[in-house]
């Protein structure tokens, strides 16, 4: 089970995660994205781990086809509290993907 808690601070939407993410609990937060995206047309997220246990390791290929989705409508994603590890099977964007500790720091990265 995957519990999504979403909240706007300052016009940035901050996506709180919580559970285990599965392929099967990622549909969720995969639709819950795309209608964020693209019907109400936030382009910038904030996507917090820190309470995400990770159960697939296929899950990663998902989250990055689900960026390259954000990136392609000109948006940017900062990560909190993931683990190096999983840092690295996602991978790194020079301009666009972000990772920090607490999500708080996500303003310095998406600044109105």
């Amino acid at each position: 089970m995957l519990e999504i808690n979403e909240n706007v601070e300052r016009g940035i939407l901050f996506m709180n995660l919580k559970g285990g993410l599965t392929t099967k609990t990622f549909n969720a937060l995969g639709e819950e994205i795309n209608y964020l995206l693209y019907k109400q047309g936030i382009s910038n997220f904030v996507i917090d781990f820190t309470n995400v246990d990770f159960s697939d390791e296929s899950i990663f290929l998902k989250i990055q086809t689900k960026l390259v989705e954000i990136f392609l409508n000109c948006g940017k994603v900062v990560m909190c509290g993931m683990k190096e590890l999983y840092r690295k099977q996602i991978g790194y964007t020079k301009d666009r993907l972000f990772y920090v500790n607490y999500g708080k720091e996500a303003f310095e990265y998406l600044r109105m």
